[in-house]
């Protein structure tokens, strides 16, 4: 059974072209790093502190939200 197996997989022939939607791929994706690793290196001090300051959802210290008349109420 391995044998047939491994005859069938020979049949699959791989393009050339589709090597270069890999290359392309993987190269978008690392320049779109690349290019937020450099915005958040080049941010100015005062901009930085004030984004690691900001309160995350559901944090203790921060005020819950304000809950609107049309949104139905929370159940425990």
């Amino acid at each position: 059974m391995s044998v047939l197996a491994s005859v069938e997989f020979k049949r699959i022939v791989f393009e050339e072209w589709a090597l270069v939607i890999v290359i392309v791929s993987f190269a978008l994706v690392g320049l779109i790093f690349l290019i937020g690793s450099v915005r958040a290196l080049l941010l100015p001090k005062g901009e930085r502190e004030h984004l690691a300051n900001l309160p995350l959802e559901g944090d203790k210290t921060s005020e819950p939200p304000t809950q609107d008349s049309t949104s139905p109420p929370k159940q425990p």
